[in-house]
């Protein structure tokens, strides 16, 4: 009895084999639930047969190479490693070299170079304060003097006062330039045109490199008065770079200057002081080849009525108002200090 049922387990055990083994395809063949055509061929998998799912089913399907033969049979996932997609012992898998990260895609953690702050330079503080001397006439130590006289003594020491405490002497020229003062500007002027400012005045601004605006009454050198300048040493002096020669009226310098006299209509003044005023300006560019460009107000006063004729012709006019000018406000009515024997320019300008 034992033996019938071990003989009757051994031959349903050998059948079982036998269907096992019929199930397994040969080597070469298709699995039975892929058509005909092979890989490539688009057919698709029987749906009722379809096989259980691998962990890397979202990796496209290896292609046979046909050149290598039958493939070999597939191991267990389980015994499936990382060898089998690692380089040959000894060999690297080229690498591409470090990509750099961009600024701003670097994480919170990351520190970023700090680039110093880019130096401004400071704008540059242009001096706009001019103070402006006024000088007449000049005559040797010993002479009694007049609140309009200076001897050549007094005016070497204001000179060298001028030189010991930094202060530069300006032309009107350079500031109808507009290039900027020195920082102590002082302007030296000289009223009427007397001799002296060539005699005693001119030797000292030359030993000194200093310069001087000259006003005159052009019918004086016109008519060579011996207590006036000269149409040569004007030139003369206008030639070295030291002295510019601006106009003073040409006969209107009278007690009143320009101002309208008593009942005196807008047309009569015109009639009488415009023509006066250009004669100066003509006289001036005809003898010593520069047309003035600043013009003193006679004993200071001005008057309306002439207002824009002489803004038409003149860039710079000058008063007798003491007093330091800024020129931020203009060229015009630029106030001046009366220098006499009296008072030293230590009381008048800033050391």
């Amino acid at each position: 009895m034992v033996k019938r049922l071990c003989r009757l387990t051994f031959a349903v055990l050998s059948c079982l084999a036998l269907l096992v083994s019929c199930r397994r395809p040969l080597p070469g063949t298709a699995p039975p639930f892929i058509e005909a055509g092979g890989p490539g061929t688009g057919a698709a998998v029987s749906r009722e047969e379809e096989p259980p799912s691998r962990p890397d089913s979202g990796a496209p399907p290896l292609e046979e190479d046909p050149a290598a033969g039958p493939a070999g049979p597939v191991p267990p996932a389980g015994q499936l490693s990382d060898s089998s997609t690692s380089p040959p012992q000894g060999s690297e898998l080229p690498q591409d070299p470090p990509t750099a990260v961009p600024p701003e895609a670097e994480g919170p953690g990351t520190s970023e170079p700090v680039l110093p702050e880019p130096e401004v330079p400071e704008p540059v503080k242009t001096n706009t304060k001019l103070y402006v001397l006024m000088y007449h006439h000049f005559v040797p130590e010993g002479r009694t003097c007049n609140q309009w006289m200076l001897t050549d003594v007094r005016f070497r020491e204001d000179l060298q006062w001028l030189t010991d405490h930094g202060w530069t002497t300006v032309l009107p020229s350079e500031l109808t330039a507009g290039t900027g003062l020195p920082e102590k500007a002082v302007m030296l002027t000289f009223d009427d045109g007397y001799r002296s400012n060539y005699e005693i005045a001119y030797p000292l601004l030359q030993e000194f490199d200093a310069k001087a605006a000259i006003s005159i009454v052009t019918q004086y050198t016109a008519d060579q008065y011996p207590e006036c300048l000269t149409w040569d040493m004007c030139r003369e002096m206008v030639q070295s770079g030291l002295v510019e020669i601006g106009s003073h009226t040409n006969s209107c310098h009278g007690d009143r200057g320009i101002e309208r006299q008593k009942g005196e209509d807008r047309e009569t003044y015109r009639a009488r002081v415009q023509p006066d005023i250009q004669t100066s300006i003509d006289l001036i560019e005809q003898n010593v080849g520069t047309r003035p460009i600043f013009f003193a107000y006679p004993n200071g006063i001005k008057d309306r009525w002439a207002a824009n004729y002489i803004a038409d012709h003149f860039p710079i006019t000058l008063v007798t108002v003491g007093g330091c000018s800024d020129l931020k406000n203009g060229l015009y009515s630029l106030r001046r200090y009366n220098v006499s024997m009296e008072v030293p320019l230590s009381e008048v300008l800033p050391g």
